[in-house]
């Protein structure tokens, strides 16, 4: 027969919780399981999973705890710590969704949104699938699967209750003014082709008056869309790597791994 003492009973409920904690932060934040499609169902249901095979290990940190429950304060650290691993991959993310924002915007598609901003849609048409785009080749890399990887471990490196100190303000406008920088590289195609685009019609406005430039130049901005999303898509794998390797050093490096 097993017997369990209550210390023991206690310190596997805490390391529960715990890891379920900091798991979910992960899934409403991360980019990968963070977008509305994802149903929360499911990101609990992988939570409580993932949570379960965990948990065992980790029931030694737990007993620091001794009998005293777990103040509200660690356990919003631990959710914080998830939310944080997630924020820092979508800041990663945000030179995709830069160039996806920009092309939408020079192709017209998103004229409306100018007007009337829904929050329900990031950006236009042709953004949209950019974006898309970029997080398919993010499964398809198993980018998700290094997150997941990195966030496993960090139970074993990262104490209950400690918050990294490799994280800090300093680090996070590192990690934006990178992603800016890059986003605006990816950009360069979609604001070179259409600033051409822009000059040739500003020619023609002066040369014939009557041409009706707003039909005419709103029919030829859309299929420039798709010669930019030629010229982007092939090397968007390379790029969407580009974007998440230091975001990714940054998670490691908070969570104590080398």
């Amino acid at each position: 027969m097993i017997s369990l003492t209550e210390a023991q009973i206690f310190a596997a409920a805490t390391s529960f919780m715990l890891v379920s904690v900091r798991l979910f932060g992960v899934f409403l934040a991360a980019p990968f399981f963070g977008f509305r499609a994802f149903p929360m169902q499911i990101r609990v249901s992988l939570t409580l999973f993932l949570a379960l095979l965990l948990f065992p290990n980790l029931t030694e940190q737990a007993k620091s705890f001794a009998l005293t429950p777990p103040t509200f304060f660690a356990v919003a650290l631990e959710f914080f710590i998830g939310l944080f691993i997630g924020f820092v991959v979508r800041v990663g993310m945000m030179a995709i969704e830069l160039a996806a924002e920009v092309l939408s915007v020079q192709t017209g598609l998103s004229f409306a949104t100018s007007y009337v901003r829904d929050p329900n849609i990031a950006s236009g048409l042709v953004g949209e699938f950019l974006g898309l785009t970029a997080i398919a080749l993010m499964f398809a890399m198993n980018l998700h699967l290094v997150m997941l990887d990195f966030v496993m471990a960090s139970f074993k490196t990262l104490p209950f209750g400690v918050w990294p100190t490799g994280w800090n303000l300093q680090e996070v406008v590192r990690l934006l003014s990178f992603s800016f920088g890059l986003g605006m590289v990816l950009a360069l195609p979609t604001i070179v082709v259409y600033t051409l685009f822009y000059i040739i019609q500003a020619i023609l406005a002066r040369t014939s008056p009557q041409f009706n430039l707003f039909a005419v130049g709103f029919a030829i901005t859309v299929p420039l869309a798709f010669v930019v999303l030629m010229i982007i898509l092939p090397d968007l794998p390379a790029f969407v790597q580009r974007a998440l390797e230091p975001a990714y050093g940054t998670v490691r490096m908070g969570l104590g791994q080398q």
